[in-house]
């Protein structure tokens, strides 16, 4: 049954469980998807050192070679380890599941992977215990607010609570956008709470609806396409995210999207000329 993994808001337990060392983290919210990874490998490193920590892409010809070689050899200067994976999808899946499983209860090494997509069958092994597993979907409703107001407060902002309803329109499903415009709001250094009157001061579109642009990119009106493309840009997302979610929603274009991501990968296209090479 898929269930959240409820230990692995307690990074400190997660790399000293003596339980599993498998981590996957998946979802659809990358940004606190990859803000976790980021903040179990700092646990990692506060406990041991960076020397123990490897980083491996998956998607490189010498990714997997490179993991192997990793698993199998001991440094004499770190005895933990923490592999952290990349890509990890872009490998054969039952070779994946073949290189993994034997670590699903090795006590001397710890595996992160972080992917958007839920795992195939095969693989379903990394949303089962004994694997410590979590689910970042897209925050809604009183649950986004909450997120809202602990990003601002990490940032040293207190947002008037219509400062933070019109920041949940705006940017409801893209937190990166969201974690994007908190920081150029701390930069404005105001010392009282911001309220929406501020924000509207400062010109803060209400909202180019993220999906709803998205869907715009797909219109059949080239002017419409375009608009859409260059709202989505500003909001600062990273075109490999924008290029992916196009590409599992475009099914009219799913064998163009193939030949574009062959070519960003091979090093002849960047993810953004890919985009807008589909809109025109």
């Amino acid at each position: 049954m898929e269930n959240e993994c409820p230990i692995l808001h307690s990074p400190f337990s997660i790399l000293h469980s003596p339980f599993s060392m498998i981590i996957f983290l998946y979802g659809s919210d990358d940004y606190r998807r990859i803000q976790k990874k980021r903040e179990l490998i700092a646990e990692f490193e506060k406990k041991h050192s960076g020397l123990g920590i490897g980083n491996f892409d998956f998607a490189a010809k010498e990714g997997i070679d490179a993991f192997e070689g990793f698993m199998r050899n001991q440094s004499i200067f770190e005895t933990a380890k923490l592999a952290a994976i990349d890509n990890a999808f872009e490998a054969d899946a039952k070779q994946l599941a073949k290189l993994l499983q034997p670590f699903l209860n090795d006590k001397a090494a710890s595996i992160l992977l972080a992917e958007r997509e839920k795992p195939v069958k095969a693989l379903g092994f990394l949303i089962e215990k004994p694997a410590f597993f979590q689910k970042f979907e897209n925050l809604e409703g009183a649950a986004w607010e909450q997120f809202i107001n602990a990003e601002a407060k990490d940032s040293g902002l207190h947002l008037a609570s219509d400062a933070v309803r019109f920041l949940a329109a705006v940017y409801q499903g893209n937190s990166w956008a969201l974690a994007t415009e908190l920081r150029k709001l701390s930069a404005w250094g105001m010392g009282r709470p911001i309220s929406k009157k501020d924000l509207d001061m400062l010109d803060l579109e209400a909202a180019p609806n993220y999906w709803m642009l998205l869907n715009g990119m797909k219109a059949p009106d080239v002017r419409t396409r375009l608009y859409a493309f260059e709202k989505l840009m500003a909001l600062n997302d990273p075109p490999a995210k924008l290029f992916n979610i196009l590409a599992s929603q475009w099914n009219a274009k799913l064998a163009q999207f193939a030949e574009y991501d062959f070519a960003v990968k091979s090093g002849k296209l960047e993810y953004d000329d890919a985009l807008l090479d589909a809109i025109l």
